[in-house]
């Protein structure tokens, strides 16, 4: 008896050894022993997802007075590092929901290139931080020429004046920079009348000569590269001068030949007339171009080269007090028995002492207006 109960114990215990073995492959054996569900079986957290960037500013800003912002795939973090341009600019930082933007106290500077940088720590709430620091070249385009036009006329350089289609508040003196800078990406429309009445015409929104001209005074006035072109510096120049209201010193300038018999030239300084001589122009063959055109350059004196309309070789040294404004066109001093009817081979011929007058009073992109 006592050996069958031995037996039968032993066969008990093989089958709790082979339950407890198969258990522990399929379920676990605390759980078969009734260990807290979980401690040994869970699965591991799940990873946050990373930040990307959900939006970047164009690399072309039309207007350098606009906020810029950089949008992240969720909330921005409150510990995520702010963005940075460089070049350095006046204005703040601030996080509106998924975005870092910039808000700047005036402008970009127009016609500018700025680097963007977002750190590689930056980061969205939930989101394990960006792990990259990106660069992004951004380039502010320069103003509309519309807009270039109405501050070269504000500050006397340009004769116009803006006739608004809608009724709009125009500055007649200083402005703040960031007023400036409004005016000069998003100009009003409407269109400009020359002013005075008879100064030459200027169309809007076109780098016409008339434009190019005003813009060269401009840059020669302010010591600048003389380009014509409405570039960085000038733009730099301009926004400065419209805090200060810095006006031209001169009033606008610019002369008309008239081809009617006697021909003459008048040189205009605002809304008179302060000098007028009889010139000679270019004989058939050989007429002086009627239009606008500014002058480019001017010499105290200089050689004149050339050919005839008959083909004879001319060469004509120490030529006084010359305006050149078209090609080989140009205002100057010639001796002659007589004046007011064509004698020239294209160029508008005074007599030397007007001539010494007119040059006086004349500088690089003032305009030479020659009509019929």
């Amino acid at each position: 008896m006592k050996r069958r109960l031995l037996l039968l114990l032993g066969a008990v215990g093989l089958a709790i050894v082979g339950i407890v073995a198969l258990s522990a492959q399929g379920h676990g054996v605390s759980s078969l022993l009734g260990a807290h569900a979980g401690v040994a079986g869970d699965a591991a957290a799940d990873p946050l997802p990373p930040t990307q960037l959900a939006a970047l500013p164009k690399r072309t800003l039309t207007s350098g007075t606009k906020p810029i912002a950089v949008t992240l795939s969720a909330p921005v973090s409150p510990s995520s590092p702010l963005p940075t341009l460089n070049p350095n600019v006046a204005g703040t930082w601030s996080i509106v929901g998924d975005s870092e933007v910039f808000t700047p106290v005036s402008t970009l500077a127009p016609c500018t290139s700025y680097a963007l940088t977002v750190w590689s720590r930056t980061s969205a709430t939930g989101h394990t931080q960006l792990g990259k620091r990106q660069t992004i070249a951004l380039h502010v385009a320069c103003p509309p020429i519309a807009g270039l036009q109405q501050a070269l006329a504000r500050l006397g350089y340009l004769g116009a004046k803006l006739h608004p289609r809608y009724i709009v508040h125009i500055a007649s003196g200083r402005e703040t920079r960031r007023e400036a800078a409004e005016h000069a990406f998003h100009p009003p429309r409407g269109g400009l009348a020359p002013h005075p009445a008879d100064a030459p015409p200027t169309q809007m929104g076109q780098l016409d000569a008339t434009t190019r001209g005003a813009i060269e005074v401009y840059q020669e006035d302010r010591g600048l590269e003389v380009t014509g072109e409405p570039n960085a510096a000038t733009w730099a120049s301009l926004l400065y001068d419209e805090t200060d209201y810095r006006r031209d010193r001169q009033p606008y300038t610019w002369v008309s030949v008239s081809e009617s018999l006697p021909e003459t030239l008048d040189l205009h300084r605002g809304n008179r007339v302060v000098f007028t001589t009889p010139v000679n122009t270019g004989v058939p063959g050989a007429e002086t171009a009627q239009g606008i055109f500014p002058i480019y350059a001017r010499y105290v004196s200089t050689t004149m080269s050339g050919t005839d309309v008959d083909g004879t070789k001319y060469d004509v040294p120490d030529v006084p007090w010359v305006n050149y404004f078209n090609g080989g066109d140009a205002v100057h001093g010639y001796p002659r028995e007589s004046y007011g009817f064509p004698q020239s081979n294209g160029c508008v011929e005074l007599p030397i002492e007007a001539a010494h007058t007119v040059f006086g009073m004349l500088a690089i992109g003032d305009i030479v207006e020659v009509n019929g």
